[in-house]
């Protein structure tokens, strides 16, 4: 199973649970002898015209953010040796090159407080979440091996997008079951579906029988019923025997749009941390994408750790 060796944290000056964020990258490191690297990334200064004094408050803003990140070090951990950078620039193409140029895989931020200027400017946690090639887990402060509740949300994806989704399912599982087994927690997946013509129908019941349509309901749900057990049938291949049986599991087959469905059992379930996959995407589709993104960022009372799939063509490499 995938394990995370090379550690990127990046700062979040706005959140309240930094140190314990840090402390956690720290810890998954150790389970994997690995190390952490921190960096914090501060947008570049409005000012029109570059001043001595403008340059003298822009040294003394990098002095006073290397010291941020030292004394978090030493919160976090006295005798950690970790290598901390203060970078300007837009903060997700900062956070995304240094991850191309020093092959990180993962990246742990604490997620800071939500604003309206996020939304109108972009939030790093969503820019995140969409260009980020390697996993993010975005952090509330729990401490690793502290998770009772795991949540794995899969999907059986687009048609002709099997391969995709099924490369991101296997992903979702494997850390799922990794993570699950070293913390002992149970872990539950989710698979979130609707059925395609359902309002439709509702809207034009006019010579439509109602059997008609509980029997289209009642198909279309043993569908995703059978794909959800063909899914933990391979699971069971693609995890380690031992902790495939060591894991306490159960299945959710909720019917619904996924953001309301998923932040509502992360909700019931008291989830400390929810496994999902993300595919970033260009047009209505991407608006689409990133709107059940966020909701689920902005309503899940638990961590989120994301991971693409394999080949994701990352467009800030493109543009570095």
């Amino acid at each position: 199973m995938r394990r995370f060796k090379k550690i990127l944290y990046v700062h979040d000056a706005t959140s309240e649970v930094a140190a314990e964020t840090l402390r956690l990258a720290m810890d998954l490191a150790d389970r994997n002898d690995g190390h952490v690297d921190l960096i914090y990334v501060k947008g570049p200064s409005p000012a029109i015209v570059n001043t001595p004094k403008i340059a003298s408050l822009h040294a003394l803003w990098v002095k006073e953010a290397e010291e941020i990140l030292t004394g978090l070090k030493k919160v976090a951990r006295p005798e950690s040796k970790s290598i901390s950078k203060v970078v300007i620039g837009r903060p997700y193409i900062e956070v995304v090159r240094e991850v191309i140029r020093r092959d990180y895989d993962l990246v742990i931020k604490p997620i800071g407080p939500y604003r309206l200027m996020d939304r109108l400017l972009g939030r790093l946690d969503m820019q995140l979440l969409r260009h980020c090639p390697c996993p993010v887990w975005l952090s509330k402060g729990e401490a690793y091996g502290a998770f009772d509740t795991v949540l794995a949300a899969v999907d059986g994806g687009e048609p002709g997008n099997q391969k995709t989704e099924d490369a991101l399912n296997q992903q979702i599982l494997e850390l799922s079951f990794s993570l699950c087994e070293e913390s002992k927690a149970e872990l539950h997946v989710v698979h979130a579906w609707n059925a395609p013509y359902l309002t439709v129908y509702s809207k034009t019941r006019a010579g439509i029988p109602k059997q008609d349509i509980e029997n289209y309901v009642r198909d279309e749900k043993r569908v995703h019923r059978n794909w959800l057990n063909r899914l933990m049938r391979r699971a069971a291949k693609w995890v380690n025997a031992d902790v495939f049986g060591s894991v306490k599991r159960h299945t959710h087959l909720r019917q619904g749009f996924a953001s309301e469905e998923v932040t509502a059992l992360i909700a019931e379930l008291e989830s400390d941390l929810i496994v999902l996959g993300t595919v970033a995407r260009t047009g209505l589709s991407g608006l689409i994408m990133g709107n059940t993104a966020e909701e689920i960022l902005d309503q899940a009372t638990c961590s989120i750790l994301a991971v693409k799939p394999p080949g994701f063509d990352c467009q800030v490499r493109n543009e570095d």
